[in-house]
Formats: structure tokens, sequence, C-alpha cells
């Protein structure tokens, strides 16, 4: 049977986590900082443990397979573009940190797992929740969005989204103040600066 964490159990109980990062190099180096961790034990098989550390491409799947992982899952990633770390937030991850996170850090966030509370790096979290409302942008205004950073005037946009001038107007207007921007070209470079554009122009 899976671990599971238990509230009834004290406070100082060890909590099994499992380390299953993708890159070796940072599964050995996750191994040796938890060593000496005071929360936890380290276990090997993912089915032993109540906490998985992961990477990012991992704990996806993890979270949207048919049958969803027991373990509570921890993202350490170099990943930190803010519509990732919302992304993994939004699928139900129970923890994200930087790949560059400290021994300190990592520590911590264990202990808040272990009292069963999610931990995210205060960093990554600010930035994912500083501009939640990009989110809010219409699948036709992404599309535009996307359009107007490869360089296309409101009459190509139109005839590519096969919609009127002035639709397209409308949802630029909408888009620029979602996004806080004060002209077109300003909405591209804070787009690209939150990392928004990098699925629209894959």
């Amino acid at each position: 049977m899976s671990a599971r964490f238990n509230s009834a159990e004290p406070a100082r109980a060890l909590v099994p986590v499992s380390i299953r990062h993708a890159e070796a190099i940072v599964n050995a180096g996750l191994v040796r900082l938890l060593a000496d961790c005071p929360h936890v034990r380290l276990v090997e098989a993912s089915e032993d443990a109540a906490v998985i550390l992961t990477d990012y491409a991992d704990a996806m799947a993890r979270l949207s397979a048919a049958r969803p992982e027991v373990a509570r899952l921890v993202i350490v990633s170099q990943r930190e573009r803010e519509w990732e770390v919302r992304a993994a937030m939004m699928a139900g991850v129970d923890g994200y940190l930087p790949q560059r996170c400290d021994a300190d850090e990592l520590h911590h966030a264990m202990r808040a797992l272990a009292q069963g509370r999610r931990y995210f790096n205060k960093e990554l979290l600010e930035r994912a929740m500083a501009h939640l409302g990009d989110s809010a942008l219409t699948v036709r205004e992404s599309q535009v969005l996307g359009l107007l950073a490869t360089g296309c005037c409101n009459k190509r946009i139109a005839l590519t989204l096969d919609i009127g001038v002035g639709t397209v107007k409308t949802h630029i207007k909408s888009l620029l103040g979602k996004l806080g921007a004060r002209a077109r070209t300003h909405a591209v470079v804070l787009a690209t600066q939150r990392g928004m554009l990098a699925d629209l122009l894959s």
C-alpha cells in the first residue's frame, strides 16, 4: 500500500520521500542534501513514498495520469517561467522549488510537507501570482497576441482569423488592458517576459 500522510501521527514522524528526478546529477544532489534532513527518510520506490521529488515533465505526467498519484508531488526544476509554475499549481502539484535552491530551503519545504502543507519557492510564487489576470485572455485574444508577436498588422490579423478589422482592434484594446500594456509592442514585450508566447509561437 502506498504511504500516506496521517494526521494522527506525531509531528516528529519521518516522511517517506522518493527522489525520481530525470537528471541523474540532480537526483544525486537531492539525495545528498536530504540525507541529514530531520523530517524525512529516503525510500527507493515511489510506491512507498508519501512525497515524490521529481522534474517538471514527470510531475505533470503523473498529475494527468488516468490513475492519479497517491503521493504528494514536489517539482524541482530549472523551468521558472510564470505560466509553467501556474500550470503546475493548477494541475495540483504540492510544491515547486527552483533547481538552484539550497539545502535550507529544501529542508524547509520538507518540514512544510511533513506538517501537511504545500510549499512553493517565494520568488516563483510571487511572480506566478503577480499576473493572474493574464490567464483571463480569451482564446481569440491569445490568437491575436500571437499574431502581434509575429509583426502582423490589424488587416493581416483580420484576414488570418477571418474577422473584421474593428473586431481585431477590440481584441487588442482588451488584451492591452489585461496585460497592463501601453501599446502593441509593449504587450508583446510583457508577454515575452512572462513566458506567455512560448506555446502560442511553437
